[in-house]
């Protein structure tokens, strides 16, 4: 049976689908990690830059402040790219998902197709083995109607 031999490698792509399912949203969940590091980012930048006060700062607190400042911003720009970045990965992991979600159809619809084969085949076998039957029963009752 056709059918039944393809079992184990349906089972083996569901299985291969399912691990990329679970990597694809580990991947959508990466996105939403650095997205939210990123509003903590840009939150921070407005909380530290409303506290800005050049009435009493020295010069050199003016320049550790801009400096921090600097790398503040430099901070949210790599984090911009960082998403852009974790965006593109969780974008390959759906496709690699989907193709293998693609497989794991194709073989549960060639696995329908075998078994739909094979109960066609195990009809007309039951019903060669009736006619069989049928014509053995009738052959009978012709040899005893002619014995009798």
């Amino acid at each position: 049976m056709r059918s039944k031999r393809m079992q184990p490698i349906a089972r083996h792509a569901e299985q291969v689908q399912q691990q990329a399912v679970q990597v694809y949203v580990s991947a959508q969940q990466a996105v939403v990690d650095a997205q939210l590091q990123l509003e903590q980012l840009l939150e921070y930048r407005i909380e530290y830059s409303s506290r800005r006060t050049s009435n009493g700062m020295s010069v050199q607190q003016l320049r550790d402040y801009q400096h921090f400042l600097s790398k503040l911003n430099l901070s949210i720009e790599q984090a911009h790219k960082q998403i852009e970045f974790k965006k593109q990965n969780c974008e390959k992991q759906r496709q690699a998902w989907l193709k293998t979600r693609a497989r794991t159809k194709a073989l549960d619809s060639v696995i329908e197709k075998y078994q739909q084969q094979e109960r066609i085949i195990a009809a007309r076998i039951e019903q060669k083995e009736q006619d069989e039957y049928a014509s053995r029963i009738s052959t009978r009752q012709q040899q005893a109607k002619n014995e009798g």
